[in-house]
């Protein structure tokens, strides 16, 4: 980590906090490692330099696309919205749901668009990245911040041991430290993008849960 920056994110409210910094960072083609509901997250705008460090840290598949975090529901008007979605989203938004829009006018880059077309999209309950997001205005690709295959990232701490992490340290990373994450289970992931809802991954909200919020 020698050649990261960390800054302890604990606390945003602090007038301070040098959200100017981390917005300039961003948008300068630099990479974050942040927290969020689940675990700590990797990021950066959504240009092709940017997931192109992102897929070699993590030696992921570049076929395997990465979600987004939003500022708001309307910075995704380009995707295709369905009736399910909307409920989805007012019902679980801010929180622990990504959900897949179709981008039948390939508004958004391949390094998020899934084979179908697909672009998944969250917007996070974390005080940090939530308001970071905001600020900036627009979305970030968003990814667990572990080498694939690895356990995902609760303490920043531990990226200092190549056993467990693998990121290869960068001069262009920075990272928001507000120190251990609680384990939880990772998002769940709905499909909403061809015509049915489907249910990918069940997560942190239940099955039951999706159910009785669209049967309602």
């Amino acid at each position: 980590m020698t050649n990261a920056r960390i800054i302890d994110a604990r606390n945003i409210e602090s007038s301070s906090f040098p959200f100017i910094e981390i917005v300039r960072h961003i948008e300068s083609g630099g990479i974050i490692i942040y927290p969020t509901e689940t675990v700590y997250g990797l990021g950066g705008m959504p240009d092709k330099s940017v997931t192109e460090k992102i897929i070699s840290w993590k030696k992921s598949s570049p076929e395997k696309p990465m979600l987004l975090l939003v500022p708001t529901r309307e910075s995704t008007e380009a995707l295709t919205w369905t009736q399910e979605a909307s409920v989805l989203a007012d019902t679980f938004w801010p929180g622990p749901l990504t959900i897949i829009l179709s981008d039948n006018d390939r508004h958004y880059p391949s390094s998020v668009r899934n084979s179908n077309g697909g672009v998944a999209v969250r917007i996070s309950p974390h005080p940090v990245v939530e308001a970071l997001v905001k600020r900036l205005g627009s979305p970030i690709v968003s990814t667990s911040a572990n080498m694939t295959g690895n356990d995902p990232l609760l303490d920043v701490s531990e990226m200092s041991d190549t056993k467990r992490d693998g990121l290869v340290p960068h001069e262009d990373l920075l990272v928001l430290d507000v120190g251990p994450l609680h384990y939880s289970l990772p998002s769940t992931v709905v499909d909403c993008s061809k015509g049915s809802l489907e249910i990918i991954r069940e997560g942190v909200i239940s099955l039951h849960e999706i159910e009785q919020v669209i049967l309602e």
